[in-house]
């Protein structure tokens, strides 16, 4: 009689049990992260007689490989649509048919041609003169534009870093309270588990992470090969100047002793992070150094055509815009302290491109490499010329395996400006044996309206086509990206839903639960009831 009522209990335990894991489950239905627990229950041995049920424990319906895929997806994602956003920004900045750059060199070219028809006029030269302005200051506008969001990408790139670290740190403390929880009671932590999962979750939407189980059930964290969390505990990302080029921000991993080493790019490939340094690399710097190639060479050959002219004055014409210098930039681990100079090689503006390059000092001699394409271009004793510059020592002594940076044009069109404020002085006459051909000639005019169609930018386009072709290209990376990023997101959603079908909460399938266990514990009570009734049946029967 008493193993019924043992039985009953029991099923009155495991029913309360059942009752209350489904109740926690709909609570927790909108719960971020949140994993569908079940109550699992199996039989209490009793020898030949029934021993009733017990609960042997509450599971996660935890679908690990599902979920490994979802992260990855997210991660993904979150690259795709950080890189979008920012791309979106240029995209809309240069196809504007009113404030872009097009109709402003436009605007300066037909004021040339109106120039050239009446070359002695004040208004065409006082025309020319502010559509120059109205041209350079756009130049400008737009290289600190582009400027600006690099500036906000490198701050966004810290800001994300700040939060992988403080993750990394939670994940690191779950990992030994699990571990601590698991060994003290032998039952699951769902809910430490739970919180590690979301955690794990929200750092890969920040950066890609390689997660790896050790035998004691704590997780392994990886960022571009660099351990993140680790059986020793946490550790921290942070961001750098580039060795290399200090104008690059880089992410870096700091170690036990606080120094910082860069992690490559291309190591760094999903994540908020990952779309966001993808996007200086692949789509701001390419835009930065068509515009300030087209600045330079826009600069350069109005220059050498305008010095070939008169101005009303009889005099020759000097610089129409001002240009900028080549930048260099010794590496941070130099043991030397030269420092080196760069300039233009006058009458070789062909040759300058917007391509940068790196410099080895190696067994007594410069290395010169051109860093878009690895190729070695030059290489001796100072000075050396290579891609229409000249390259010298400028002071101090380097030393064997010391290396520098060659920007040359990075600063073209922030630079860019009108370097005359005279109208006068527009040498609109052409030159004859070094005399002018009279005020009231306009060959010169002529031959600067006629540089809008010339071949001259990087030798073998015209400015308006490599404008055009800046244009088309952020137009088509946009257009690109944004089809990824569709696809991505249906992918997502496809893995959210394969992996809420096994973890999430399905308020129907509970709400039978409920009336399973409901009934469940009504049925028991009714064994115990039973027992109850039996029991005093048989102590009446002993009267």
């Amino acid at each position: 009689m008493s193993n019924l009522f043992g039985i009953g209990l029991s099923g009155l335990s495991a029913a309360q049990a059942g009752l209350s894991t489904t109740s926690n489950n709909i609570s927790n239905v909108n719960t971020p992260g949140y994993t569908r627990q079940t109550t699992q229950l199996e039989q209490v041995a009793g020898g030949n007689d029934p021993g009733g049920v017990r609960v042997s424990g509450i599971q996660r319906q935890y679908a690990q490989f599902v979920t490994a895929q979802l992260n990855d997806a997210q991660s993904t994602e979150a690259a795709t649509t950080s890189h979008l956003d920012q791309i979106s920004q240029i995209d809309n900045l240069l196809s504007d048919s009113e404030s872009g750059l097009a109709p402003r060199m436009q605007d300066f070219f037909d004021s040339l041609q109106t120039l050239a028809g009446s070359p002695e006029d004040a208004a065409a030269r006082n025309a020319v003169l502010g559509d120059a302005q109205d041209m350079a200051g756009r130049f400008r506008s737009f290289a600190s534009t582009l400027s600006n969001m690099g500036d906000a990408v490198d701050d966004q790139v810290t800001s994300a870093v700040s939060q992988v670290n403080n993750n990394a740190k939670q994940i690191a403390e779950l990992n030994q309270q699990i571990t601590v929880t698991r060994s003290r009671t032998g039952a699951e932590p769902n809910k430490l588990l739970d919180q590690r999962d979301q955690l794990v979750s929200e750092t890969s939407q920040l950066v890609n992470v390689d997660v790896t189980t050790n035998d004691d059930g704590s997780y392994n964290l990886t960022v571009g090969g660099q351990s993140l969390v680790d059986a020793t505990g946490s550790h921290e990302l942070a961001t750098m100047a580039d060795p290399n080029d200090p104008t690059q921000q880089r992410l870096a991993y700091k170690s036990a002793d606080g120094s910082l080493r860069a992690i490559p790019n291309d190591r760094v490939s999903g994540g908020e992070i990952g779309g966001l340094l993808a996007f200086k690399s692949e789509s701001l710097a390419p835009a930065q150094a068509k515009l300030n190639q087209t600045a330079h060479d826009l600069s350069a050959a109005l220059n050498a055509q305008h010095s070939q002219g008169s101005d009303l004055n009889g005099a020759q014409g000097g610089d129409l815009f001002t240009s900028s210098q080549p930048q260099t930039y010794g590496a941070a681990y130099n043991g030397g302290d030269a420092t080196l100079k760069a300039s233009f090689v006058d009458g070789d503006t062909e040759n300058v491109t917007a391509s940068n390059y790196r410099v080895d000092y190696t067994d007594g001699q410069y290395q010169v490499t051109r860093t878009s394409d690895g190729e070695q271009v030059a290489s001796g004793d100072s000075p050396l010329a290579f891609g229409g510059l000249e390259l010298e020592l400028d002071s101090g002594t380097p030393e064997e395996g010391d290396s520098f940076i060659v920007r040359p044009l990075d600063d073209a069109a922030a630079a860019f400006e009108v370097a005359i404020s005279d109208p006068a002085k527009l040498a609109a006459a052409g030159r004859t044996d070094g005399a002018s051909n009279g005020v009231g000639d306009n060959s010169n005019a002529n031959a600067m309206a006629g540089l809008q169609q010339a071949s001259v930018v990087a030798g073998n386009h015209s400015f308006s086509d490599n404008y055009a072709q800046l244009v088309g290209d952020i137009g088509n990376k946009t257009q690109s990206l944004q089809v990824n990023q569709n696809s991505q997101s249906s992918l997502t959603d496809e893995l959210t839903q394969a992996q809420q079908s096994v973890a999430g909460v399905n308020l129907d399938e509970e709400n039978v639960n409920l009336m399973y266990y409901q009934q469940m514990y009504q049925a028991n009570a009714q064994v115990i009831q039973t027992a109850s009734t039996v029991f005093d049946t048989v102590l009446g029967l002993a009267r």
